[in-house]
């Protein structure tokens, strides 16, 4: 059986049906939304078990030098956390499986695995042989990190020398019909008034959920001989969203 969680009025009764066990855990965090100060737990924002899923639309636009148009796909994704294991430390270290299909009446195709360590600090993400930290914990506007520190970037990229930082910590979310108490946004980068390039990266967290939006757009503008041509001409870049549209617990 697979729990789903689809619209706003699904996900309002599963936080109905917590609400009688939890009352004093969810005023607590309504105190901690308030203050702008951590969720209930470190994990909150990130949380795993075995058997939970998201599924998400992936919409992606492909710019290339020669061509005014982009190559623009669609497809959705689903990560389910599939195995629990520990390191030599003790901590847990989550493998999810991801599966890929081009809409919602295919059938799933797994495409590869990836690991999730819950650290006390952080969490960490090991994903085609690159390790990446999502989030650092405390959650304050204050806070700010190498999410790619071990990237080995060149100075030409996108992400190279940026700072992640959290940006609207605990506040509420609305994503198409679906609802969320508490989220959080982590800033990857943000460099949208340059002459020559747009780059733009982002993800939001809810809540007991974990990833729902994912947004990463980096663009150059059309040059011949280092010189524009035009007013924001885009020559060659990408632009993706990943946007959630379920999530639940497989049993």
């Amino acid at each position: 059986m697979k729990i789903l969680f689809t619209a706003s009025k699904k996900y309002r009764r599963y936080i109905s049906a917590l609400s009688g066990v939890a009352l004093g855990t969810m005023l607590f965090m309504q105190s901690c939304s308030e203050s702008g100060t951590d969720p209930v737990a470190p994990y909150d924002y990130y949380p795993l078990a075995i058997g939970q899923f998201q599924i998400y639309q992936v919409n992606e636009d492909v710019y290339s030098s020669g061509s005014r148009e982009p190559v623009s796909k669609t497809w959705q994704e689903k990560d389910e956390v599939i195995g629990l294991t520990q390191d030599s430390t003790g901590y847990k270290v989550y493998t999810v499986s991801r599966s890929t299909r081009n809409s919602a009446s295919q059938a799933w195709q797994k495409i590869k695995e990836y690991s999730v360590k819950h650290d006390p600090d952080k969490v960490i993400v090991n994903l085609d042989n690159e390790v990446l930290m999502p989030l650092v914990f405390p959650y304050s506007a204050q806070i700010e990190w190498d999410g790619y520190r071990y990237f080995n970037l060149s100075d030409n990229d996108p992400r190279y020398g940026t700072k992640h930082h959290y940006e609207n910590i605990n506040k509420p979310l609305t994503i198409n019909s679906l609802h969320f108490d508490k989220s959080i946004k982590v800033s990857e980068r943000t460099d949208t008034s340059g002459v020559t390039q747009y780059y733009l990266g982002y993800k939001e967290y809810a809540a007991g959920v974990g990833l729902v939006t994912d947004v990463q757009t980096n663009l150059d503008y059309l040059q011949e001989n280092g010189e524009l041509i035009g007013d924001r001409v885009i020559g060659s870049g990408t632009r993706r969203s990943k946007t959630i549209l379920q999530f639940g617990i497989s049993e």
